[in-house]
C-alpha cells in the first residue's frame, strides 16, 4: 500500500463503557445454540461452537449471532482474533459509546501496527 495511505490517517485511543457479548464464552455459545438452531440447519452447520463462530464461515451465521446481540440490546461484541488469542477485536453497534483520550500521526515504525502489517503480509511504501 502506498505511503500517502498513512499520510491522512491518524491513530488513538479511547474509553468505551457498555456491555458487551463474548461470543466465544459459553454462556453466549449455549445461547446461539438455542437460538440459532433453525439457522444452523439451514445453513448446513452441524455443530456450533467456538470454531464453527471463529471460521467465520458461513458468514451469515455470524451475521445472525451478531444481530441476536443487537437485539439483546448489547452495546456490541468482544471476541478473540482468529489470528491469535491474545489478541481481542470489538465490533461496537451504533451510536458508539466512545470517550477519545487522544490522537497522533501513525508512526510507521510502531511495533504493533508493524505486527498488523504482518500479520496480514501487508507493506506501507512508496509506491
Amino acid at each position: 500500500m502506498p505511503l500517502s495511505w498513512a499520510e491522512p490517517r491518524i491513530l488513538g485511543s479511547a474509553e468505551h463503557n457498555g456491555i458487551y457479548a463474548e461470543l466465544y464464552g459459553s454462556e453466549w455459545i449455549g445461547l446461539l445454540r438455542q437460538e440459532l438452531a433453525p439457522d444452523c440447519l439451514e445453513l448446513g452447520v452441524s455443530e456450533l461452537d467456538a470454531s464453527t463462530l471463529q471460521r467465520s464461515a458461513p458468514r451469515a451465521l455470524t451475521q445472525r449471532a451478531s444481530r441476536l446481540v443487537f437485539r439483546r440490546g448489547l452495546d456490541g461484541i468482544r471476541y478473540h482474533s482468529k489470528y491469535g488469542h491474545d489478541i481481542w477485536n470489538w465490533a461496537l453497534f451504533e451510536p458508539f459509546k466512545l470517550f477519545p483520550k487522544d490522537a497522533q500521526s501513525i508512526d510507521l515504525a510502531d511495533p504493533e501496527l508493524v505486527k498488523a502489517l504482518a500479520i496480514h503480509r501487508l507493506q506501507i511504501g512508496s509506491g
